[in-house]
């Protein structure tokens, strides 16, 4: 699965809005949802923060692995 599904998909499954998330990882909202679209790709900075935040592994989210 490619990025921005698996993060919409985490988002969605924790009962969040993109607003939430991406004022926890520090990125304006926009910019949040293109991640969502896979339009954009997030800085390793903000990758990290995103992992951090859904307490996943950056393996995971990149599609190395199917476990978080």
């Amino acid at each position: 699965m490619e990025f921005g599904k698996l993060i919409k998909e985490l988002r969605v499954s924790q009962g969040l809005t993109i607003k939430q998330v991406a004022d926890a990882v520090e990125v304006n909202v926009r910019t949040y949802n293109y991640y969502e679209q896979s339009r954009h790709e997030p800085s390793l900075e903000t990758l990290k923060r995103i992992c951090d935040f859904f307490d996943v592994s950056a393996d995971y989210l990149i599609g190395r692995t199917d476990s978080y």
